[in-house]
C-alpha cells in the first residue's frame, strides 16, 4: 500500500483492520457531517479531481491551470492554500485552525514548523494523524478539534470552488447563445 500515490498523505501506518481512520473516527451521525468528511476522504485518498489530474488523463499541460484563478496549475496545495478565488471560504476557516494548533504547540513552534512550508500545512489538513507523531505534539483533544475544522475547511472550498464553475459554465452558454452582445 505504501507505493500508492494516491495515499501518499494518508497515514497508512495507523490503518488497521476493523479500525476506522480518524476522519470517520472523530465524526458526528450528522448527515451535513458525513457530507463534509465524504468530500475529505476524497482528498485523503487522492480520488478529488483537480485539474492536475484531469490533464493526466487528457494530456494537455494547457488544462493544469486552475480554472477559477488562472494563475497555476491546480494541485491540492493550490486549491487548499493559493487560489486567490477561494480566499473567502479560506479566510472563515483559517483562524479557527491556526489557533487550534497555536494553542497545542506554540506560537514559536507554529513558525518553526510552518513558516514557508505549505507542504506541511496541507498535510495537517488532508490528515493530521501523519504528522502528529513525527513532527508536532498534537494531543487527542486537539487532533479531533483540527479535523473537525480541517473537514469543514476542505467542504467549504469544495462547494466553493463547485459554485464558481458553475457559474463560468452558465456565463460560457450566455456567451455562446448570443455573441453579438459583447462591450
Amino acid at each position: 500500500m505504501e507505493e500508492k500515490s494516491t495515499l501518499k498523505h494518508c497515514n497508512i501506518q495507523i490503518l488497521k483492520i476493523h479500525e476506522v481512520h480518524p476522519v470517520w473516527k472523530t465524526l458526528p451521525p450528522i448527515t451535513y457531517e458525513v457530507k463534509k468528511a465524504n468530500i475529505k476522504a476524497r482528498f485523503l485518498t487522492g480520488t478529488y479531481l483537480l485539474q492536475e489530474h484531469i490533464q493526466r488523463f487528457n494530456g494537455n499541460s494547457d488544462e493544469q491551470k486552475c480554472l477559477l484563478c488562472q494563475i497555476e496549475q491546480e494541485d491540492l496545495i493550490h486549491f487548499l492554500l493559493r487560489c486567490p478565488a477561494l480566499n473567502a471560504q479560506r479566510q472563515k476557516v483559517f483562524p479557527a485552525l491556526n489557533q487550534a494548533i497555536i494553542c497545542s504547540i506554540g506560537q514559536n513552534k507554529w513558525q518553526e514548523h510552518f513558516t514557508g512550508n505549505k507542504e506541511l500545512l496541507m498535510q495537517v489538513i488532508i490528515d493530521s494523524s501523519k504528522v502528529r507523531k513525527n513532527i508536532l505534539i498534537l494531543n487527542e483533544e486537539t487532533s479531533t478539534e483540527i479535523e473537525r475544522i480541517s473537514r469543514k475547511l476542505c467542504y467549504d472550498l469544495h462547494c466553493g470552488r463547485t459554485l464558481l464553475h458553475k457559474r463560468m459554465a452558465v456565463a460560457r452558454q450566455f456567451e455562446a447563445k448570443d455573441p453579438g452582445c459583447k462591450d
